[in-house]
Formats: C-alpha cells, structure tokens, sequence
C-alpha cells in the first residue's frame, strides 16, 4: 500500500514536531523517560543558577537543575533537582549552592549526611559555598583596609617631615660652614702635619729595629730554656715520687700503730699508768728536794773537827 505524498509529509511534520517539542522540554529540564527523583532547595538567592545545571555528589554529576520558581511572598526561589534513582538522600543531604570553576558558572553540591531516607518531592536543606573569588575578596578586603590606613598615617608622617626639611637644610648649612672650617685648619697645619708624619715613619722604623734586635736577642735565651726543660724531664722524677710515697707509707704506718697504742710512743699515748708513774716520781723528788733544802744535815755530815757527838745524834 503507498502512502501519499501528503500523508508522508504530514507524517514528516508531526515526528518533527514531537522531537522538536520533547528536545526543548529536555533541554529546559523535564524529565522525560522517569529515571530521576525531584527534590526541592529554597534559596534566598541563587547567584546566577540556570536550569540544565549540573547536581553533583563528590565531583559526580548525578543530576540537573529542572526548574526554578519564584516565591516573591517569602522572598525566595524554590529550586527543583532532578536526582538519579540511585542516588539516595537523607533528611540530613545539604544541597549547596557552588562555583563550577574559576570562572564558570553555577551548579550544586550534595552532601549526603547520615539520617533518615526522604521520599520524592521532599525538600533539602540549602546552602551556599564560599567561591575561589568570594574567599579571595574576603581575604583582600581587610588588607585594602590596612592599606587605606598606612596611607592615611603616611600622610600624616609626609605633613610633619614639611617641618623637618627645613631643619635638616639648616643642618647642612651648619654642617658646610664646619666642614670649611676644618679644611681650613687642616691646611693651615698641613706642615704640622708632615712633620708629625715623619716623625711616626721614623718612630716605626726604630721599633722595627728594636724587634729585630730582640729577636736576635731572645733566640739563645728560648734555646737555653729548651735545653733546661729537657734536663728537667730527663731527671729521674718517678724514683723519687716512688720513694717518698714510700716514707710517707711508712710515716703512715707509724702513726697507724702510735693511734691504736703498740710500742712505745702508742703506750705514751693511750696508757695513762706511765704518765701517774712520772708524775708521782717528779712530786717525790720535788718533795725530797724540799726536804733537803730545809734540812741539809740530813743528808750531808760536814765537820772541820770530826763527827758529831752521841749527844747531838741522839737529838737528832
């Protein structure tokens, strides 16, 4: 069976039609084969967003910006995502407003919190997310600032250095007039000069000898030194630390029996009878020497003519 040409035409026009008609809803953002879930973000401003945007969860798109509807009564815009089945939200899925690059445009960002799973047509919570630019203005902003204010005080240091210039060209004044003054004094002595720098050539040239005729000088002496500290170091030193080491052990020892009482000295030290023995001797001869000196003929018979008689021994 053919098919008229009119009808083939007609055919023609109306495939053209629906093709033409779901390519511009697909493009606005209508989901046309059912694969995606619709969610709804208000935003108090959504910066430049567009539909077809992309909806991405850690840098994968997984879903598209469908439509945006204005809510002039709230002030706000609601958005509407289309977010593949697969992908799962929770009561706590932050929908954030982002940059998509430096300079691109808009798009949003899930994060998918733990929670409870929401159905299809719920609303997410909004947020926005500070841009490379945005982050950078606010870095900026406060430097602008400081910068304002170190021009102000640069200004206010410039003004008062006005007053300062004029001291400082009166100081130079100053300082030329005593510059001249001393180039005057320096040529007005400038014989004085010469003189006195003679004389120091030849002070320097003197102590020049002075020091090479001490060296001459001071070499025999250091020789001889060297040859006295080499008698020193050959003497036989350790022989005699060895033997006084060794009388010093022997005084030691010595000692050592004098403190714990053997011999003699040790008796002398720790007895105390030889010590009454001296004592007790030295009060008897004292005391005989006493008696001696009060009665001599005691102990000492001197006569001229002979004895005593009977009559004075029996008195005595």
């Amino acid at each position: 069976m053919k098919i008229a040409k009119e009808a083939r035409v007609g055919l023609l026009a109306i495939v053209s039609l629906a093709t033409l008609y779901l390519g511009f809803n697909y493009l606005k953002g209508l989901d046309l084969f059912s694969t995606e879930n619709e969610y709804i973000v208000v935003f108090d401003d959504v910066q430049g967003l567009q539909n077809s945007n992309a909806v991405t969860f850690k840098g994968v798109t997984v879903g598209r910006v469908m439509a945006m509807q204005t809510d002039q009564k709230n002030d706000r815009i609601n958005v509407i995502l289309a977010v593949k089945k697969s992908i799962v939200l929770t009561d706590q899925t932050v929908a954030s407003l982002s940059d998509d690059g430096l300079i691109g445009g808009k798009l949003i960002k899930l994060n998918i919190l733990p929670g409870n799973v929401i159905d299809e047509g719920d609303q997410l919570k909004g947020g926005i997310e500070l841009g490379l630019a945005d982050a950078a203005i606010q870095k900026i902003t406060p430097a602008l600032n400081d910068v304002d204010s170190l021009v102000v005080n640069l200004t206010k240091v410039v003004k008062q250095f006005d007053q300062t210039g004029y001291a400082l060209n009166a100081l130079m004044a100053s300082a030329t007039k005593t510059t001249n003054g001393v180039n005057a004094i320096v040529a007005s002595n400038a014989a004085s000069l010469a003189q006195i720098t003679s004389n120091a050539a030849i002070l320097t040239k003197n102590l020049n000898t002075l020091t090479t005729s001490l060296d001459s000088q001071m070499a025999p002496i250091m020789k001889r030194t060297g040859e006295f500290t080499e008698k020193l170091s050959g003497l036989e030193l350790e022989k005699t630390v060895a033997s006084l080491n060794t009388s010093i052990a022997g005084l030691q020892s010595i000692l050592s029996d004098v403190n714990s009482g053997k011999g003699t000295l040790g008796k002398l030290t720790s007895d105390d009878s030889l010590y009454l023995n001296l004592d007790n001797t030295a009060a008897s001869l004292d005391a005989l020497l006493s008696d001696m000196k009060d009665n001599p003929k005691r102990y000492v018979h001197f006569s001229l003519f002979g004895g005593k008689t009977k009559e004075e021994k029996k008195k005595e």
